[in-house]
């Protein structure tokens, strides 16, 4: 009998990843430094993006889940700068130079994030509903798919799905003042 495989749904990946580094960076938020790896997280992740690219829907689906993670991300953002679009387009800058500045990579991951990121921002003060807009997809998918070499996209995905995860994990943590049973709460019901 063939083994059956479910494949991860973008949406639930996109929530376990951000759960998951929120739950860390809560855990390790009174150290210093950046909190340790989550080798748990990886493997999920690249098992989810594996599964995609073994049903041949690794360019569709890790795009909707990197358009989830960006929506959330910015979401945090919006509220934590007080649903304040001028102070949400400055943080955009400074921090899109930050990541420019500290890209040593020979393919960074971080320049094509913010990318994602400000195309999500222009379009969510407008309309703050989460992920769905044809029109957002489509240019998201133009720097995203760009990003995506030949023969290497799962590893691609990967890394702009664990930039936007890491960021949107940090933000999360501190928006729920690094307590583990209000993270859990809110990305339980955002999952459901």
């Amino acid at each position: 009998m063939p083994e059956t495989t479910i494949r991860p749904e973008p949406r639930g990946t996109a929530f376990s990843l951000i759960q998951a580094t929120a739950l860390n960076v809560a855990a390790h938020h009174d150290e210093e430094g950046q909190p340790p790896a989550n080798w748990e997280m990886y493997d999920s992740l690249t098992a989810a993006l594996r599964c995609w690219h073994a049903a041949d829907s690794l360019r569709e689906d890790a795009l909707l889940l990197t358009e989830w993670l960006a929506c959330e991300l910015i979401a945090y953002l919006y509220q934590q700068l007080g649903q304040d679009r001028d102070r949400l387009e400055a943080w955009l800058l400074d921090h899109g130079d930050q990541v420019s500045q500290a890209q040593q990579h020979a393919h960074p991951a971080g320049p094509t994030t913010v990318e994602i990121m400000s195309v999500v921002a222009e379009d969510f003060a407008a309309r703050p509903a989460g992920p769905g807009s044809q029109a957002r997809l489509l240019r998201i998918a133009a720097p995203y798919l760009l990003y995506l070499r030949e023969g290497q996209e799962v590893e691609d995905a990967r890394e702009v799905a664990l930039t936007l995860a890491l960021w949107a994990g940090q933000q999360l943590a501190v928006l729920m003042g690094h307590d583990d049973e209000r993270i859990k709460s809110y990305t339980d019901t955002r999952t459901r």
